[in-house]
This record gives structure tokens, C-alpha cells and sequence, in this order.
């Protein structure tokens, strides 16, 4: 799908994930200790639709005492952006950087703090 390693940018750090899986419509990358992950799936629909999601996830230590039989836990954070076509032609597919434009600027700190407190 997409060249081998893709490059991240995390917090002002750049990071190489090599590709560590693939299939026809997925393909997965992760840096060497597992700590950041990125997944790229695509899906195909009805009547010429696709649809494709990128995830970036990192993995954390879970700050909560663990149980006797797993006493250290990860939590694993993830953010992901999808795209949808509808049509065979993509028509239309210049309206996508707009759409993606609008829904980074909706998604702001105060947003995120609302989801993560469990509003919805």
C-alpha cells in the first residue's frame, strides 16, 4: 500500500515504523519497541464506495494498580481519521481537504476533553 517505513512525528520526535504486517486492503507499521503503532485499513462498499482509516495509536503504561494475575497493564491511545468515497467517478473528492480541515478544527482540546469524560 504505502512505502516501507513510514515516518511519524510525535511531540517534536520523529519516529521510522517499518511495516510489520499487510494484507490486500491493510497494512500496519510499528516502531521497533511497540510503543507507537500506525494502521492503515481500507474497505470496500456497495456501488463503487470505499472507505479508508488511519489510526495512530501509542502505547502507555496504565497508571492504575494492576490484579495479581496481569499486575502490569498497557492502555493503548489512538487517534484515527477516516475517508469515505461514495462514487466510481470520485466526483467531488476536492470537497475531502475541506471536510478535513473542518473536522481538525472541531476537534479541539475542549472537545476532546468532553469525549474523554465520556459525553457524547
Amino acid at each position: 500500500m504505502f512505502t516501507d517505513p513510514f515516518s511519524v512525528t510525535y511531540d517534536g520526535n520523529a519516529y521510522t515504523l517499518p511495516r510489520t504486517g499487510m494484507s490486500r486492503q491493510n497494512s500496519f507499521y510499528r516502531t521497533a519497541d511497540g510503543t507507537l503503532m500506525l494502521s492503515i485499513r481500507s474497505s470496500d462498499g456497495r456501488e463503487g464506495s470505499s472507505r479508508t482509516v488511519i489510526e495512530l495509536a501509542r502505547r502507555v503504561p496504565d497508571p492504575t494498580p494492576g490484579d495479581v494475575f496481569n499486575p502490569y497493564r498497557e492502555v493503548i491511545n489512538a487517534f484515527s481519521i477516516g475517508y469515505r468515497f461514495d462514487s466510481i467517478t470520485r466526483a467531488g473528492v476536492s470537497d475531502i481537504p475541506l471536510l478535513r480541515t473542518a473536522l481538525l478544527n472541531t476537534v479541539t482540546s475542549v472537545l476532546q476533553d468532553r469525549l474523554i469524560g465520556g459525553e457524547k
